[in-house]
């Protein structure tokens, strides 16, 4: 049950709070995907405000199955035989891995920190039942468990795209996730959304005191979207632009 009780400076603590977690959320997002991509060779790869690139000229693995690509790709885009067609289709299978690594990096490490928030809840439920109105440090928690609504976002995001456009170019993780490991194009994003919701419930009813219901969902939604706003329009292309190359 959610209440109608709206508690002003809650709101605009939680606001400013969400506003920061949406830009902390995004930037580690990409950390992770970032890391893996060091950890794959590619060592001039680098982060912008909401991508992360491989950058030039990639890896050892990448550069040879470029060459090859570059030097038969009339016979590769037609599938005719070639010369080093084995050792194309041998590099173009590890590639596909390191991708699926680099890939699930970003929403790993994001759920990985969300998982971490949602254990200290539970390890720290009793706490919580304890209080009418949460401390700072409960809320941190609060905030640290919510790294898990970057699915829910996503799968809202995707959905939003799909009725508007009536098409979706399927270019985030979580559908090249799905791509590169054979399964149906919008099962991960979907699953992941669901779990996301759920998440989203336990916290809301479970941990968040009844009279602070009202005022956190408003300041999430709120101060979630301008977060979103503020870095991924206003402030991350000028803080951190993509490359021009």
């Amino acid at each position: 049950m959610i209440p109608i009780i709206f508690n002003r400076r809650l709101f605009v603590l939680l606001f400013i709070g969400f506003i920061i977690a949406a830009i902390a959320g995004t930037l580690s997002h990409e950390c992770g995907h970032w890391i893996a991509f060091r950890a794959t060779g590619y060592k001039n790869a680098y982060i912008t405000y909401a991508y992360t690139y491989p950058g030039r000229p990639g890896n050892e693995n990448f550069q040879q199955l470029a060459a090859l690509f570059d030097a038969y790709k009339f016979q590769i885009n037609n599938d005719l035989p070639f010369a080093e067609r084995d050792r194309y289709f041998r590099l173009a299978a590890i590639y596909r891995k390191q991708d699926l690594i680099m890939r699930i990096a970003g929403p790993l490490e994001t759920l990985a920190a969300g998982s971490i928030g949602l254990m200290i809840l539970w390890i720290r439920r009793k706490k919580f039942s304890l209080y009418k109105d949460l401390k700072w440090w409960q809320w941190l928690c609060i905030f640290l468990s919510l790294f898990w609504l970057r699915q829910l976002f996503n799968l809202c995001c995707a959905l939003f795209t799909l009725v508007s456009k009536g098409h979706i170019k399927g270019n985030g993780d979580e559908f090249r996730i799905a791509i590169n490991m054979g399964l149906p194009h919008w099962s991960v994003i979907v699953i992941t959304g669901i779990i996301s919701a759920f998440i989203l419930a336990i916290i809301v009813f479970r941990f968040i005191p009844f009279r602070q219901r009202l005022t956190f969902l408003l300041a999430g939604l709120a101060g979630g979207l301008m977060g979103a706003y503020l870095w991924l329009v206003l402030l991350g292309p000028v803080l951190m632009p993509n490359a021009t190359l």
